[in-house]
């Protein structure tokens, strides 16, 4: 850049000044000139250009930002010689916020002291706030995502639950069943029992033969027995499958 002519200096400066909004300030940061686009940009009109001049450029950040350690070391660093570059939020004539990608570049003269800055800025609200709708949507989105895991969880949590719950309904179930069918089998047992001695003792009393009754009371019972046994070792095999069948 030293190596540029003056005029060749002043053509790229002007270059600049026809597609990017530009404003100087002093070292202290108050306001020497800006150009149109400036104007535009931050919301004002073209005559509005002299009643900025002299004004500090804390006009365009919000009051507690300006009272901020922050601000004082943004105007140390270019009151040093070093340009500030990056994103940053301002404030338009209206107080509504405006986002600008901006270069703050410290001018030097002949001596290379420091005589003013110069701010290029570029207006980047609408990618900003596009960028923000995006980072909201993707918030929700991923809210959403989180719900639906949760919702996937107590589903499954429901579900193993009802399975607990329909295992020990049928392994009380087996059981009940179980104990019912001894109970009737002793039951029957117990009145065969009672219905084969009263008949002994009536074939006694009357003389009969005992051995028919003897037989007939062994055929039942063997009968009676097998049967029940029968019963409780299918109910036992069921209940075995069942078992094997959850496990896998």
């Amino acid at each position: 850049m030293k190596n540029l002519s003056k005029e060749e200096l002043l053509s790229r400066l002007e270059a600049i000044n026809r597609s990017n909004a530009i404003i100087y300030f002093d070292l202290d940061g108050y306001i020497l000139g800006m150009n149109s686009i400036f104007l535009v940009v931050m919301g004002y009109k073209e005559e509005d250009h002299k009643q900025l001049i002299g004004k500090h450029h804390s006009i365009f950040v919000s009051y507690e930002y300006s009272k901020s350690e922050e601000y004082k070391k943004f105007w140390d660093t270019l009151r040093s010689g070093k340009f500030f570059e990056g994103e940053f939020e301002r404030k338009k004539m209206d107080g509504s916020p405006i986002f600008l990608q901006a270069t703050y570049n410290p001018i030097f003269d002949d001596s290379n002291n420091i005589t003013k800055v110069m701010k290029i800025a570029t207006d980047i609200t609408e990618m900003v706030n596009y960028k923000n709708k995006i980072g909201a949507l993707s918030k929700d989105l991923q809210i959403e995502l989180d719900n639906s895991k949760k919702l996937k969880n107590a589903i499954e949590l429901e579900k193993d639950a009802a399975l607990n719950d329909l295992d020990v309904m049928m392994k009380k179930s087996q059981s009940e069943l179980i104990k019912t069918i001894v109970k009737v089998a002793l039951a029957v047992i117990v009145g065969v029992g009672v219905i084969t001695t009263m008949l002994y003792w009536m074939a006694m009393v009357t003389g009969k033969d005992t051995q028919i009754i003897g037989s007939t009371w062994s055929n039942m019972f063997s009968v009676l027995l097998t049967n029940a046994f029968s019963i409780v070792g299918t109910i036992m095999g069921i209940k075995y499958a069942t078992q094997e069948g959850g496990k896998k």
